[in-house]
């Protein structure tokens, strides 16, 4: 006898094979995952380090510039000292009138390098000879503005440094005095070739293109002022966005930093604090640090892929080494597979090969023993299948003998019954036909009894074609057909005036068979039955999806909660409350759930009043 086993989806070699391989992908993505970890880690770690060094040398540039712009600017403070009181013996000999001052005549006795100015106390340049600076208001800068205003109030000579003019841009030496009278600031400007040529020589602009080849993610410096204009570059178009964060560097002294998410670039407004050689805070400067992420991007690209080599290399060797391996350990279990494959192929006196393997030799000994066994049992089985077989034989022609029997049982008792249905049916007909005679025979105290005798006799008669129609249901084999409901229901609907249709189809279709118009009729006469006189029944139709919904309402007595599931049974005996008491809705449930598959359930028409009447709520399978 042929065993016949489903194949294994993968071999034991192959199995362990992709073990090994996974353990080798396994530990080699961690230790590799590690370390693309780390090293990411270690970029991003170097490139913050060199980041704040070439701030920090940034800043420091800028402030050795700034201590060497320092000494220069302040050689000439003594130099512009003579001039100053010059002007002010001026403003004196005007008798405190700034109006009556000559002051083309005295820039042309001082030089041509010379520029006079006299700011009043609202800090509007109210006399110049330089036109472009005439009407300057320096109060729109608060800052500058609160210094002035200082000055004025005091009464020593002022020195500052060498710095641009708010119009025009151009480098001039000032040097400020307020008058006797503290109601100006009279202010001298200074600027020669000379002095031009060599202040040029340093400036803070130098010190950005040393500071952009330090860091390769550094790709822009710009610096600016307290006015927000760049420095060294004349032609610069202040945006107010960013004049914005310069003022708020300048007044807060915090970095600002704005990323574009789309570039991964960012920008950072750092801090140039110059205030350390005694200059006022308009000396001070904000640098602008553009940085790119693109370098660390490709390092790391790079350094993936130099991971994913290393890892496309290790899995290789891997695979190669246990592919050798598993092979190696996987010959003796192919063998003994081999063997015992003969065997389940039927061939029992196949031997096994034993292996040098001391759990596979252990292994070979056993099979070779159960095979032995198994012949054995195979013999005995064999003469136990006879056996049994001579069993089955005789058993197959008792059952025959006794199934014959009660076919002939079943279809005796159907032929008494149909000749005590016709009986009865012939004697109940016979019995009404007598009781119309005898009521026009008969008149006075007993037309009473002759009702009462008829309903008997029309019950007797609907007992006798419900137990037919449950024969009928019991004997019916062949298949559910389409079947349409609506000339059945509005047949009902025309012999009784109390029911009321409604269709959302005028033409539903149900599965089921002809004695569907059996199920309606019983719940049409158990609502006229228990309604009485004045019942209403309602009719409706609609179609849900796959399934047609018919239910009927009535405004009968109702039947309590309690009561409601048993109104489905046979025979049922019981509460007063039970409608039916007989075969009419044991019927309609048995064509309804257990002929066509579908459902009833009865609810209160009125929700939660059972006395407002019932809901018979029936559902079909589309036809």
């Amino acid at each position: 006898m042929k065993i016949d086993t489903p194949s294994p989806s993968l071999s034991f070699r192959w199995l362990l094979f992709v073990v090994i391989l996974v353990l080798i992908l396994v530990t080699t993505g961690a230790v590799l995952a590690a370390n693309y970890q780390s090293s990411t880690a270690t970029l991003e770690d170097n490139r913050q380090t060199l980041q704040e060094n070439t701030e920090y040398t940034l800043i420091q540039s800028m402030e050795l510039v700034d201590r060497g712009l320092h000494l220069f600017d302040h050689s000439l403070d003594y130099k512009l000292k003579e001039p100053m009181d010059r002007f002010l013996m001026a403003y004196e000999e005007s008798g405190g009138d700034p109006g009556k001052i000559d002051l083309k005549g005295l820039k042309a006795d001082l030089g041509e390098e010379y520029e006079l100015y006299i700011i009043n106390d609202a800090g509007v340049v109210e006399y110049t000879t330089y036109p472009p600076d005439h009407l300057m208001d320096f109060s729109i800068y608060p800052q500058f503005f609160s210094r002035l205003t200082s000055i004025r109030e005091g009464n020593i000579y002022v020195t500052d440094r060498i710095t641009t003019e708010i119009q025009t841009g151009e480098l001039r030496k000032f040097v400020y005095h307020p008058t006797p009278d503290n109601r100006y600031i009279l202010e001298i400007g200074y600027m020669s070739d000379e002095v031009r040529d060599l202040r040029l020589g340093l400036r803070y602009t130098e010190i950005k293109q040393p500071v952009l080849e330090m860091n390769p993610y550094l790709t822009s410096i710009r610096i600016y002022n307290f006015l927000g204009e760049e420095v060294g570059n004349s032609s610069y178009a202040p945006l107010d966005a960013r004049t914005r964060i310069i003022t708020s560097v300048l007044e807060t002294g915090e970095t600002v930093v704005h990323e574009d998410p789309t570039t991964g670039s960012y920008t950072r407004f750092i801090f140039v604090d110059l205030s350390g050689t005694g200059n006022p805070p308009e000396m001070n400067l904000v640098a602008e640090l553009a940085y790119t992420r693109e370098p660390i991007q490709k390092e790391l690209a790079h350094l993936l892929a130099t991971h994913l080599g290393i890892a496309i290399v290790a899995v290789l060797f891997g695979g190669i080494l246990a592919y050798g391996v598993t092979n190696r350990l996987a010959r003796p279990i192919h063998r003994l597979v081999d063997d015992t494959d003969r065997i389940a192929g039927g061939d029992l006196d196949h031997p096994i090969t034993p292996s040098r393997l001391p759990e596979l030799r252990s292994l070979s000994f056993s099979l070779q023993s159960m095979v032995t066994h198994l012949k054995e049992m195979m013999q005995r089985l064999s003469a136990s299948e006879e056996a049994l077989k001579a069993k089955n034989e005789e058993l197959e022609d008792t059952v025959l003998e006794r199934t014959s029997e009660l076919s002939d049982a079943h279809a005796q008792a159907n032929f008494y019954l149909d000749i005590i249905t016709h009986d009865i049916q012939n004697t109940n007909h016979t019995a009404q036909l007598a009781l119309a005679l005898l009521e026009e025979e008969v008149r006075g105290s007993t037309d009473v009894y002759i009702p009462q005798i008829r309903a008997s006799l029309q019950k007797s008669d609907a007992i006798i074609s419900r137990v037919s129609t449950l024969r009928e249901i019991q004997e019916r084999d062949e298949a559910l057909q389409p079947i349409h409901i609506a000339p059945l229901l509005r047949s009902e609907a025309d012999t009784h005036p109390e029911i009321s249709l409604s269709m959302d189809d005028e033409d539903p279709v149900v599965l089921a068979d002809p004695l569907i118009s059996q199920a309606f009729a019983n719940l049409i006469d158990n609502s006229l039955k228990f309604g009485g006189d004045g019942v209403a029944i309602w009719i409706s139709v609609t179609g849900r999806d796959d399934w047609v919904m018919i239910q009927i309402d009535d405004t009968g007595p109702g039947i309590p909660d309690s009561h409601k599931n048993e109104i489905f049974g046979r025979y049922t005996r019981g509460s007063s409350w039970i409608r039916g008491k007989g075969l009419g809705l044991f019927i309609v449930k048995t064509l309804i759930v257990d002929r066509y598959g579908g459902s009833i359930r009865v609810e209160d028409r009125v929700p939660g009043d059972y006395t407002q009447g019932l809901s018979f709520i029936i559902t079909l399978k589309k036809g």
